[in-house]
């Protein structure tokens, strides 16, 4: 549905998993070896696009999952 890289290496995509009926976010900072996904349902059919709903969810939770990998990894 959606993909976007940073400057800090983080590569974070949202993709849609048709058999579920849900979205899937995935970072990934592939420098250091680092992935972490998280699935949520989806509140509106994809059919036309994502909703604005299912698109602020899935940028809140790609932001929380940047978060806490850096927190992992120690750069915060």
């Amino acid at each position: 549905m959606w993909a976007e890289s940073d400057a800090r290496g983080f590569q974070t995509e949202c993709l849609f998993n048709e058999d579920n009926r849900s979205y899937e976010v995935l970072v990934c900072a592939r420098a250091m070896g680092v992935d972490r996904a998280e699935s949520f349902p989806v509140v509106e059919d994809p059919g036309l696009g994502m909703s604005a709903d299912d698109l602020h969810r899935s940028i809140r939770l790609a932001d929380r999952l940047v978060s806490e990998m850096e927190r992992s990894l120690g750069d915060c």
